[in-house]
């Protein structure tokens, strides 16, 4: 079955410019051949004329034809200059719009004083620009560009002197110059707008007035190229390619052997023919999960993360005659894709694109030279096509845009940052016998214990001034992720492995120094990267911890400090991951247990993690953890970071799948004490013990595998938790950093490996000059916040009489942990003991927190009295979390004891719907929730003006580069997230209204839709697209009538850019808001037929919503009244009424939010008012837009 591929390339000819065949479009004495407006146009001196004055001005852009036809393949050379305040052009390739006005519409390129718009591509009354100066471009078939170069690349140039410009146009290539001087080079694929032949003109600007000069205008037409051959033959691929450009690329496929979904191994060949030397061959190239790819039996690369693609120069391994691209793919569940394509180019420039299709062929077991070309192929089948590049839920990944590439950082050996502190490699891990090392631990001895991760068992290290000595546990234990030494013992906590996934503890049962026996504690369900992890010994020397990420269930505790109701706790209807993680997942998600020497009795003390590994405690005893993040959902509203976490008795962080994960400010999880961006956590461990000074000594140190750096994580009291700022203290390309200890001699020892990789141990020590006595234990002073907090810990998981007068007073403490555990405590006592308490609460704070405990304990029957208590808040006196905790409260009820009746429902809806939008993202978050719950009339005509509307800063959390350039296959995605800002407050509305099924309208709709497609420009994580894509699906499938659902999928699908089209290079002219109900900037200019984008930011401390509207002068009154009289359609229209005078608006722009609005300047010169039209507004908020010619 396999296909050969003949190149056969065409005859390149060079074109010679001479007398036969250039050929004068301009006599020299009059317009003879040439068609335009006579008012304008003129021949004076041997030049051609045209001029526009301050008497005698053009209302729109008019243009003088050439009327010698329509030509397709030229260059044109000709000598311009411009006077006067404006711009000029050639028209080429173009379209006559109107032979009476003679205007005209195509590619243009300018001639501009602006230095980015010198010598431009512009597309006259089409997509306006194209590319600007020093930009090269590529639009394929679709519309999509890919524009590389800068575009301030400035060339300088005096207009109003003699210049020359020429224009190239071969095929769709495009290339222009000033001056002998490149300015763009553009290839345009774009099947619905590209041009191919048309006419020639020059064009006088509208506006100010000019004067253009133009001479020498020299046309050479380019006649067509031949080729040796136009022949297709059974069975090969031939194809003729011309070195001047590439030939069509067809679009990459995701293949696989089938549909379904499973964790396998499939094998996929793609064989071709060469016939003529290369001068360049590369392969692009992914898989999800995982690939190796061997060309004609070599080795030529392999890869992990299907999220980025990778690049492998493969011209060595190719030669003429036949060749194969064999790739080893592998899949881990869910969907399974390959992805492919080479590029080949001749030595004589001729390129050709092989991608991956189903013209492969794929197996499922390896075959005898599989690898190799030209050998038999029976049992293979072609390819199944799974979808194209961009398809849903990859996204695409092979795609440039949007432009940005992580520098990788060199390789180079382990660097400890901090001064005073050395770094050094002490022993180099023969993997093939002792394995990748991902645990640790120090025995009484001094002496280090390393777990393989994999089958080859547990190691002790004794350190000496020599080689570190090397035995082997010789217990049949291995998988070990967490290791601990304590009671003269080695507790393991295995993830898969031998014996299997649990905890164990090893012992010297003959006293001869070796440990041999092998306990069994507690066997765990669950297993892979988030199964069993650490083992760790409590502060006071009598408990062990052990933790178990998400997918371990909880070990069936014999007691907990947490509730065991544990619960989704979703209002609106959650998501899963649009790839399948974890879809199947439930709370409590990770836990963290404690548990007796012996594991008798196992307590559950912590949860609501995602994968957490490891635990250290600082010197007051208070545990911390390093959580990871769902790297796939960066970019979305419910992205958690990494991050560090104060882990206190009965604490929950709220981990849930999908789109599930409760956000920090719920009143039922605790905050994070600091996030650190991305990463993958592994050890964490604390300098308690080390040699170091006091400031390294009290720092807590988290382990991030990916980009291969430990963090010294600084702690500073504040109340009964902290305040963290995080330090790199050790960091190296590659560093896979996995666990750590303090030594028995004061210095650090960390592992690096997992996953297979090359491992090693490493010490750092402190050699400088500052002291490194042991620092002390604070004073009860500086502890009294804490001690009041574990004071309630001492209630959790247990009924206590009288422990509620006690617990009572600390549900309004001022430190959000004292609340949390008070609040833990109460709801381990029976309920009837407290519940009319609560509901009799006076104090709103102390309230909140009683109804939080009932709504998650009480007995549905309470439901109303629960609303009941609420509805006694005054909200103009809560604070902001106060409200956000009431809506949580209220929330819980309805999830908890069932949602309202139709009336109760519209009674809060029309309570509640006035709050918004509010003044915070967060206020908003659950407002619309909240709204769209209850099925609220004007939730869609509130929130649908908002998802239009930007952030006015970065809404992604500042990635670092440096950190992102330690690990280029991930720091890649980031990246390209970074560059796109993908707006995820949007993003939350359109989570939110996917489930609002009336009320809509086809104005709504549209707006709705439209968002879809305009998310396309935004990049986030391996879900991102699929997550969106699934929203916009399940909201097609609730419009029930077929034609209007198949409009919605045809606009939600196009490619509109966040820019209007024509609008690329419009000038932004920015106002805000200030307080006193005023625009911070009264007084705008701009020329008259201008295009501009007014950028509305409402940066007004005080909260209010605003919009801005561009009136006709002298009418700002007239709109500010009609805005009092629009009507039951005020919100939906955002108080803007209906009438001619008013040219342009924006929608309520929310606090913190930024809208713009892009318009054309009215052709009148005049004073042309701006206001805010919302109710009350006008009058105090308005401004003037000066427009002159």
């Amino acid at each position: 079955m396999a296909k050969k591929i003949l190149i056969i390339t065409t005859l390149i000819f060079a074109i010679k410019i001479n007398a036969l065949s250039a050929e004068k479009l301009f006599n020299g004495k009059d317009l003879s051949g040439w068609d335009g407006n006579p008012d304008f146009w003129s021949v004076e001196n041997g030049v051609i004329v045209g001029e526009t004055t301050a008497d005698k001005k053009t209302p729109g852009n008019t243009f003088l034809i050439w009327k010698g036809g329509e030509i397709g393949d030229f260059d044109l050379i000709l000598k311009a200059r411009v006077k006067g305040n404006n711009n000029s052009g050639i028209q080429y390739r173009s379209k006559v719009i109107n032979a009476k006005s003679w205007s005209v519409g195509g590619y243009q390129m300018d001639m501009h004083p602006a230095p980015n718009y010198l010598g431009m591509l512009y597309e006259e009354r089409g997509r306006g620009i194209i590319a600007q100066c020093g930009q090269t471009a590529v639009i394929d078939d679709k519309g999509k560009r890919s524009l590389k170069g800068n575009p301030d690349a400035k060339k300088k140039c005096d207009l109003s002197e003699w210049n020359e410009y020429s224009i190239s146009a071969s095929g769709n290539r495009l290339v222009h110059k000033v001056n002998g001087q490149v300015t763009v080079e553009i290839e345009d694929n774009e099947i619905s707008k590209k041009s191919s032949k048309g006419i020639l003109a020059l064009q006088l600007h509208a506006g100010g007035a000019m004067r253009l000069e133009v001479k020498d205008i020299v046309l050479i037409k380019k006649k067509k190229e031949s080729a040796k051959a136009r022949e297709f033959l059974k069975d090969h691929n031939i194809v003729l390619i011309n070195a001047a450009k590439e030939n069509s690329v067809a679009p990459v496929k995701w293949i696989w052997n089938s549909k379904s979904a499973r964790t396998e191994t499939i094998y996929a060949r793609r064989q071709w023919t060469l016939s003529s030397p290369l001068k360049s061959s590369k392969l692009s190239i992914t898989c999800d999960n995982g690939f190796t790819a061997f060309v004609n039996g070599q080795k030529v690369g392999s890869g992990s993360q299907w999220e980025t693609h990778y690049e492998f120069d493969i011209k060595k391994y190719l030669h003429n005659g036949d060749n194969v691209l064999a790739v080893q793919a592998h899949n881990e569940g869910q969907s399974g894709g390959l992805a492919a394509k080479i590029k080949l180019v001749a030595a004589n420039g001729a390129t050709r694109h092989i991608v991956s299709d189903n013209e492969w062929i794929v197996a499922n077991k390896k075959a005898p030279g599989w690898m190799a070309p030209s050998v038999d192929t029976t049992g293979w089948k072609n390819a199944v096509v799974a979808g194209k590049m961009g398809d849903s839920p990859w996204g695409d990944v092979f795609s440039k845009k949007p432009g940005v590439q992580v520098a990788v950082a060199a390789k180079g050996a382990a660097q400890v940052h901090p001064k005073g502190f050395e770094v050094e490699k002490i022993y180099n891990v023969p993997k093939g016998e002792q394995g990748s090392w991902v645990s640790m631990a120090v025995d009484s001895k001094g002496r280090l214990y390393c777990g393989d991760q994999g089958g080859k068992g547990i190691f002790r290290i004794t350190l000496s001034s020599e080689e570190p000595k090397i035995e082997k546990v010789p217990v049949p234990v291995s998988g070990a992720q967490g290791l601990l030494w304590a009671f003269d013992s080695l507790y393991v906590c295995t993830n898969g492995g031998k014996p299997g996934s649990g905890l164990y503890r090893i012992t010297d049962s003959d006293g001869d120094d070796l440990l041999d026996k092998v306990q069994d504690i507690r066997r765990f369900a669950g297993g892979g990267e988030h199964g069993p992890h650490a083992v760790s010994l409590s502060p006071d020397g009598k408990h062990l911890y052990v933790l178990g990420g998400n997918h371990t269930a909880v070990p069936k505790p014999e007691s907990s400090a947490l509730k065991m109701n544990y619960a989704e706790d979703q209002l609106l209807p959650r998501m899963p991951d649009a790839r399948g993680h974890a879809r199947n997942i439930r709370a409590p998600g990770g836990w963290i247990a404690r548990t007796d020497p012996e594991g008798k009795s196992f307590h559950l003390y912590s949860a609501g993690f995602r994968n957490q590994y490891d635990i250290a405690f600082n010197r007051d005893g208070e545990m911390f953890t390093f959580d990871s993040d769902m790297e796939w959902d960066s970019g979305t509203p419910w992205y958690r970071p990494t991050r560090i976490y104060h882990v206190t008795s009965g604490s929950e962080f709220g981990w849930r799948t999908g789109t599930g994960k409760f956000p920090e400010w719920y009143p039922d999880v605790l905050p994070p004490t600091l996030d650190i961006g991305p990463g993958c956590p592994t050890g964490v461990m604390s300098g308690l013990g080390s040699k170091f000074p006091a400031k390294y000594q009290d720092a807590i140190y988290a382990f991030d595998w990916t980009y291969g750096t430990i963090y010294a994580i600084h702690l500073d009291p504040d109340g009964s938790s902290y305040q963290a700022k995080k330090e790199e203290f050790v960091t190296g390309v590659p560093l896979n950093v996995t666990d750590g200890v303090i030594g028995k001699d004061g210095n650090m020892y960390f592992a690096v490996g997992g996953r297979g990789t090359q491992s090693a141990l490493y010490r750092v020590k402190y050699s400088g000059s500052e002291s490194t006595v042991a620092i002390k234990t604070r004073a009860n002073s500086e502890t009294k916040v804490i001690e009041t907090r574990r004071s309630l810990e001492a209630f959790h998981g247990k009924e206590v009489q009288g422990s509620i007068e006690k617990i009572w007073p600390k549900l309004s403490h001022a430190d959000r942990f004292v609340r949390y555990s008070a609040r833990v405590a109460l709801e381990h006592q029976p309920v009837v003991e407290w519940q009319e308490k609560a509901l009799e609460e006076e104090d709103p704070q102390t309230l909140l927190s009683a109804l939080l405990a009932l709504s998650r304990q009480g007995d549905a029957a309470l439901k109303e009295d629960i609303l009941n208590a609420l509805s006694m808040l005054q909200v103009s006196e809560m604070t902001e979390s106060q409200k956000l905790e009431a809506l949580r409260v209220m929330g819980l009820t309805f999830i908890r004891m069932g949602g309202p009746d139709e009336e109760t429902a519209q009674e809060i809806a029309e309570a509640i719907s006035p709050l918004y939008p509010a003044s915070s993202d967060a206020m908003n978050r659950e407002l619309v929730a909240m709204l769209v719950y209850l099925k609220a009339e004007d939730a869609l005509a509130k929130t649908i003006p908002l998802m239009n509307q930007e952030a006015a800063g970065l809404e992604e959390i500042e990635f670092d580069d440096k950190l992102l350039a330690r690990s280029g296959q991930y720091g890649k995605s980031f990246q390209n997230q970074k560059a796109s800002n993908p707006q995820r407050q949007q993003i939350w509305y359109a989570y939110a209204l996917k489930n609002v099924e009336e009320g809509w309208n086809q104005n709504l709709r549209k707006q709705f839709f439209g968002w879809f497609a305009k998310s396309r420009n935004f990049k986030g994580g391996a879900s991102f697209g699929g997550f969106i894509n699934n929203f916009r699906n399940e909201s097609l499938s609730k419009i029930k009538d077929a034609d209007v659902r198949a409009e919605m999928d045809s606009l939600s699908k196009k490619q509109i850019a966040l820019v209007p089209e024509g609008f690329e290079g419009a000038r932004i002219l920015k106002v805000g808001a200030k307080p006193g109900m005023k625009f911070d900037i009264e007084s705008l200019e701009a020329k008259a037929g201008e295009k501009i984008g007014i950028e509305f930011i409402n940066n007004d401390p005080t909260g209010l919503m605003h919009n801005l509207a561009v009136c006709a002068p002298g009418s700002r009154q007239k709109v500010v009244a009609s805005a009092l009289t629009i009507g039951p359609k005020a919100i939906e229209q955002n108080f803007v009424p209906d009438i001619p005078e008013v040219i342009a608006s924006t929608p309520q722009v929310a606090p913190g939010r930024k809208y713009v609005l892009y318009m054309v300047v009215p052709s009148a010169s005049g004073n042309y008012p701006y206001v805010c039209t919302y109710p009350g507004h006008g009058q105090l908020m308005f401004g003037t837009l000066k427009v002159t010619n």
